[in-house]
């Protein structure tokens, strides 16, 4: 691991840092006018952008051929351009880089658009929201703690396609959020039929049990992908987050059995506490693996950020290849 990369990040993250917080018009957090200062703020346009970038080596007790994972190099930018407190456009993008343990060698790279769209309406204003551009849409929590690792194991990718998009939300700000998506697939191998895309969700707020959240999705086009999601969130006083959730798809042949897919998912997050925060996290990929670890994160130096997981993944299909594993994350984040 490059150790003097990663201190480049926090070298550059705190000339960011020294800037922003001087700007009149810029400001970093989660650029979606929930919480940004741009609600309020009087400049007819302000700007919000945030960042990540991290290096990420993991350890195998056993694989294949005797060769570990790659190290993996990434970085993450999110901005959000605010014309008015109604009306705002906002993007991301990534680009990463695997290199190879043993030689140095790049095995692969990518950059690539994570989305773009523009928006119509304010979350913390508006209870009618639309959204138009690119990017992949929302059906599910969205609560992984192992983002980016994939790769490690070949995983099945329970994420929705790149689509271009229009999106209505409503919000009555207070227990109740629906969405509804219509769009067309970004391939060209696709006729038009084929490329239709339909997508929905629903999250409902249950007074009863404070801080908790049921959220209800689901996703299908025109060559018979179809996917279901529903998933429970947590999050009491202290801000410890917990969630389960449970997705199931089918592909083409939505009778085949080999073409079912379905993830549990368990995960935890504690509240940051000096500078320190635990999580947990388990998936149960039918008839792939099943994957337990345990973290711990400590933050440094106002962005820096170093991350340690240990755990354990069961292969279904060939138990030969299950193996305990280690993993160090070294990088920053606004």
């Amino acid at each position: 691991m490059r150790f003097s990369w990663a201190a480049w990040i926090i070298v550059i993250y705190s000339l960011i840092e020294a800037t922003v917080s001087h700007a009149k018009y810029l400001y970093h957090g989660d650029c979606v006018l929930k919480t940004d200062p741009a609600v309020v703020s009087q400049p007819l346009v302000t700007a919000c952008v945030n960042a990540e970038a991290k290096v990420i080596s993991a350890q195998k007790s056993k694989t294949p051929h005797d060769k570990q994972p790659p190290t993996l190099y990434i970085a993450k930018a999110r901005a959000g351009v605010f014309l008015t407190p109604y009306l705002s456009a906002h993007g991301s993008a990534r680009t990463l880089r695997y290199e190879d343990r043993d030689t140095a060698a790049t095995l692969y790279r990518e950059t690539s658009r994570d989305d773009v769209s523009l928006q119509l309406g304010n979350y913390a204003l508006s209870r009618h929201r639309v959204n138009a551009g690119f990017g992949r849409p929302k059906v599910n929590i969205d609560h992984n703690q192992r983002e980016d690792l994939e790769y490690i194991w070949s995983i099945p990718n329970f994420e929705m396609p790149f689509v271009s998009y229009a999106t209505y939300t409503y919000d009555n700000q207070l227990d109740l959020t629906f969405q509804a998506t219509y769009g067309q697939l970004q391939n060209e191998t696709l006729n038009d039929r084929q490329k239709l895309f339909g997508a929905a969700r629903i999250m409902y707020d249950i007074a009863a049990l404070e801080g908790t959240r049921i959220v209800v999705g689901g996703s299908g086009d025109g060559l018979l992908r179809r996917s279901a999601n529903i998933g429970l969130l947590n999050v009491n006083g202290k801000g410890d987050e917990t969630a389960i959730e449970v997705t199931r798809s089918f592909n083409q042949a939505p009778y085949d059995p080999d073409e079912f897919r379905q993830l549990i998912r368990l995960s935890y997050i504690s509240h940051l506490q000096d500078k320190s925060r635990a999580k947990f996290q388990y998936d149960d990929i039918f008839r792939h693996y099943r994957i337990g670890s345990m973290a711990g994160i400590y933050e440094f130096l106002k962005y820096g950020r170093v991350e340690a997981h240990v755990g354990y993944a069961k292969n279904e299909a060939a138990p030969g290849q299950s193996h305990w594993f280690g993993l160090l994350m070294l990088g920053a984040k606004s």
